[in-house]
């Protein structure tokens, strides 16, 4: 497999980035914390493709990308879903 196929199967950030090591990941309850929002918004609002996708950890276990929530709350819901609209799981 070439490097640009194996590329292509890594998990990206909302901007298209890989996703590395370095990035910090945030749990369900963090990301509520640091949103100011219940965990049953984020579900809500990320099925209305308001809110960015969550990737899955392990079995049972789903994380964010920290810089994909920061973005969400630099950006708001509304223009969030204007920039990104729906996203594909990863």
């Amino acid at each position: 497999m070439s490097q640009s196929n194996v590329a292509e199967h890594y998990r990206r950030n909302l901007r298209g980035e890989l996703i590395t090591i370095n990035d910090r990941y945030l749990r369900p309850a963090d990301v509520a914390e640091k949103c100011g929002i219940h965990r049953s918004s984020i579900y809500r609002l990320m099925d209305r493709g308001e809110f960015p996708k969550s990737h899955k950890a392990s079995s049972g276990r789903v994380v964010w990308v920290e810089a994909d929530i920061e973005e969400w709350m630099r950006l708001g819901a509304e223009k969030f879903r204007e920039f990104y609209g729906q996203q594909e799981t990863n």
